[in-house]
């Protein structure tokens, strides 16, 4: 590393990905300071990966130490950290939802992203207030010539279109609309679903080395089960006229609008200064609805120092919620899927006028850390983060520090160890507006620790990663709560979470047009509860995958991934029974994804394709639930979840 050259968390020099081309796309995997180094894998791997649906950010399913909560829902446990611990940004923006309903599209269009990188625990010190993971997106360089993308699927339609404008400006556009959930609703009756999104940046010089940014998406998610009544049906509908009611999942939108200024400063390094204004909207989920107006501020800096790379920065958040509870989310008067699974309506009004109140929340954040060159390839990187709460008239503060090292053991063997501790609010789950006030049970307070090895053997790149994350007085609705009866009180249990395990993963050509990944987790994770150490309600031992891609010749690509975990714990977690120590798991699970694409290539770097991708092509079912009553637990079956997509592709 050059002493001036930029780097990310773990002292990695990171030139070459700034000044990659604009349709490069790395996903790059830290699981020290979080993660066993950089692993990248680029724009070809990700858009051709079968399963992945084109979409870059679902690659980090493919990645050692990521749990799906069920096949095809990309929603993680991530090292054992319950998904509303796990936090996912788009050039800095925090964003509170990145998947569209259910299996669906990211709200952020490939088109548009040139690298994402997944940190897996003690992640940089300029990310604050998770105790999970971090997922991060960055978007593709301004381009000085037309250019676009457009992709039409089976259940939606979206494009992207960026150009210059006026001097020194460029304009990008883009979105997504669900044309088919209608069809989707036709086809499946009990599934009512549609979403929608949006992208636009305004770019402009503002002098030599300066840039400012206007950038702005939102996304619109609607998702419910039907349950329809026929006339006269056995007392349930007596009366002689068709019903049906509606068990609400999701029904959302959120909208982003970011000012951003970029200046390279004189000697080397660079500022950064931001505001994002935002607006999240829930409704239904036991509410009339939820709003929560955002405003956020942050600033940045990093210079070179001798051999060092200093960092500091601080940012501010303002959010207001307006919170009306109400609504009819059980019609029947108990609610029966999804995380509110068990309780009845009078249940979720009465926690939810105390858990999500109207309100205005403040919190603040100071961070600073460098990456200190000792050798040639080795670095070590001590930061610090501070944040202050403010709530409902509590106030919360935390100091979390954390270090992590690159440590180059001859020219193919890089060690990375890595410690730290990261601090959250009580958690709920990733649904807009949708945050608990007042800081009820104080933080969550997080040690993340792992130890990595990265080595080569030509062809192929292998990482080993062991990992150690506790967390005190965790909040997780849903690693927590399992079978029926156990309602709301799964929003308020406290419980002290461990994970641990190892992880493994390897990939490189076979030969000249074959291309393989594989991962493996070997982990556990547990919660105290009541003085007792249980295994968590998706805890799953083994979580295997293998992917090959083809080179067929002639623009044609082909693929196969096999994904394989074995089941959860198959046992209630609800008031009055106690979980056992070693119950009995349900079934395990195997999902195989096939992949097959063409493309004709013209003049000046036009093309159209074809590409069918269908995800769970043996149509397995999986266990998602256990149902408990006197007689004992029993399995509730999902699926298939299969999601089979033909999609026509164009662009210039």
């Amino acid at each position: 590393m050059s002493e001036a050259a930029p780097t990310n968390a773990s002292g990695t020099d990171t030139s070459a990905a700034k000044t990659a081309p604009p349709e490069a796309i790395d996903v790059t995997v830290e699981g020290d300071k979080a993660a066993p180094g950089a692993v990248t894998l680029g724009r070809r791997e990700i858009r051709e990966m079968p399963g992945v649906l084109g979409d870059p950010y679902r690659a980090i399913e493919l990645e050692p130490g990521v749990t799906p909560a069920a096949s095809g829902v990309p929603y993680y446990f991530i090292r054992g950290a319950p998904p509303g611990n796990v936090g996912y940004f788009f050039d800095g923006i925090q964003v509170p939802m990145l998947f569209h309903v259910g299996a669906g599209p990211s709200i952020i269009p490939p088109a548009v992203v040139q690298r994402v990188e997944l940190t897996l625990g003690s992640f940089p010190v300029r990310y604050g207030r998770l105790a999970g993971a971090i997922v991060e997106a960055d978007s593709t360089p301004p381009h000085d010539t037309w250019r676009g993308e457009a992709a039409f699927r089976t259940v939606d339609i979206g494009g992207v279109v960026e150009g210059p404008v006026g001097h020194d400006g460029t304009l990008l556009v883009g979105g997504h609309y669900a044309i088919g959930a209608a069809l989707v609703s036709a086809l499946v009756a009990n599934v009512s679903l549609g979403y929608a999104d949006y992208q636009g940046r305004y770019t402009t010089r503002v002098g030599p080395r300066a840039r400012f940014t206007v950038t702005t998406f939102g996304s619109y998610d609607y998702l419910a089960q039907v349950t329809h009544y026929p006339a006269g049906g056995l007392g349930l509908n007596p009366s002689k006229v068709a019903t049906e009611s509606r068990d609400t999942l999701i029904d959302s939108d959120f909208h982003r609008l970011d000012l951003r200024y970029d200046r390279e400063l004189d000697g080397g390094g660079k500022l950064e200064v931001a505001t994002t204004f935002g607006l999240d909207r829930s409704r239904g989920l036991g509410v009339e609805h939820a709003n929560d107006w955002r405003a956020v501020s942050r600033f940045g800096v990093q210079k070179p120092m001798g051999g060092a790379l200093l960092r500091v920065g601080a940012d501010a958040q303002l959010d207001g919620y307006d919170v009306k509870v109400g609504g009819d989310p059980c019609p029947n008067g108990r609610c029966t899927q999804g995380l509110l699974g068990g309780a009845s309506k009078v249940e979720l009004e009465q926690a939810f006028l105390v858990l999500f109140q109207s309100r205005l929340d403040l919190a603040l954040g100071a961070w600073a850390d460098a990456v200190i060159a000792l050798g040639p390839r080795a670095t070590i990187t001590p930061g610090v983060r501070a944040d202050y709460y403010h709530s409902l008239s509590k106030a919360a503060f935390d100091v979390d520090p954390r270090i992590v090292g690159r440590f180059g053991v001859g020219d193919r063997l890089t060690l990375v160890p890595a410690v730290g501790v990261a601090s959250q609010l009580p958690g709920f789950a990733p649904v807009p507006a949708m945050q608990i006030g007042g800081i009820p049970g104080g933080l969550q307070r997080s040690l993340q620790t792992s130890f990595g090895a990265e080595f080569s053997v030509a062809p192929f790149d292998f990482r080993v990663t062991g990992f150690r994350q506790a967390t005190w007085n965790l909040t997780d609705a849903i690693g927590n709560g399992r079978g029926s009866g156990f309602g709301i009180e799964r929003f308020l249990t406290r419980t002290t979470g461990d994970g641990y395990g190892l992880e493994l993963s390897a990939k490189g050509a076979l030969t000249r047009n074959m291309f393989f990944l594989a991962s493996y987790t070997l982990s556990r994770a547990t919660r105290e509860r009541a003085g007792r150490t249980v295994a968590s309600a998706y805890d799953r031992t083994h979580v295997a995958q293998v992917a090959l891609l083809y080179d067929l010749g002639r623009n044609w690509k082909a693929g196969i991934r096999t994904m394989f975990y074995t089941g959860f714990p198959a046992d209630e977690y609800g008031p009055g029974h106690t979980p056992s120590t070693h119950p009995a798991r349900t079934s395990p699970f195997f999902r195989l994804d096939v992949r097959l694409a063409k493309r004709w290539l013209f003049k000046g770097g036009a093309f159209v394709g074809l590409v069918f991708d269908m995800q769970n092509a043996t149509l397995a079912r999986e266990v998602f639930d256990v149902t408990c009553g006197a007689n004992g637990c029993s399995p509730r079956i999902i699926g298939p979840i299969t999601i089979p997509t033909l999609a026509f592709e164009c662009g210039f």
